[in-house]
């Protein structure tokens, strides 16, 4: 594939566009500790995209369990993102190896116009690249290291910090923002985008 040109700036507009034809929703993979008591307006939310451990996705109208789509290379399951739109798999990986070559990832949490409160990312392992792309104003990531804050601003430009290990968070913001983490999560690690 050759959807990008190399330059981080004309690849942050084009990874965009992608993320612009994506129905954002409130992911189920999201709703634990802090994101359950965080309104999502409709048309935003945060997605995990790649596989996961968890067969179940929920139940149909007649009670019947629905399950997830199972990932025969790796033997786990799709998240319903990846479901959704499978070839942001390919888009993913071809902008992280020509932007972040050396860092491997398995997933991909995707937000849009959603504000993360503060929180550590207890299931991750090690550093997690964070990009931000949009029209918008503010949106930086409060990251909280060794007593210090450090403002990160990671907008059309990758900005790699270790999550797990430290307690981070999102400035407020105005217009559409797009905030893609990319990560290698320890409950999966096997697998790789």
């Amino acid at each position: 594939m050759n959807n990008f040109t190399g330059d981080i700036n004309s690849d942050c507009c084009i990874l965009e566009t992608y993320l612009d034809q994506v129905e954002f929703y409130a992911g189920t993979e999201r709703r634990t500790g802090q994101f359950k008591t965080v309104k999502i307006p409709k048309g935003c939310g945060s997605m995990l995209y790649g596989v996961t451990w968890k067969s179940y996705l929920k139940k149909d109208s007649n009670g019947d369990n629905v399950y997830r789509t199972k990932d025969e290379e790796s033997g786990l399951y799709f998240t319903k993102c990846r479901d959704m739109y499978p070839y942001l798999e390919e888009i993913f990986k071809e902008f992280g190896s020509l932007h972040f070559p050396e860092f491997k990832f398995t997933q991909v949490q995707m937000n849009k116009n959603y504000k993360c409160t503060r929180h550590i990312d207890s299931s991750n392992i090690g550093e997690s690249i964070l990009l931000t792309l949009g029209d918008f104003e503010g949106g930086k990531t409060i990251i909280e290291k060794e007593g210090e804050e450090i403002l990160a601003d990671s907008h059309n430009s990758p900005y790699k910090f270790n999550g797990s290990k430290y307690y981070h968070k999102t400035t407020d913001f105005t217009g559409t923002r797009y905030a893609l983490v990319f990560f290698t999560n320890r409950k999966i690690k096997k697998t790789q985008i």
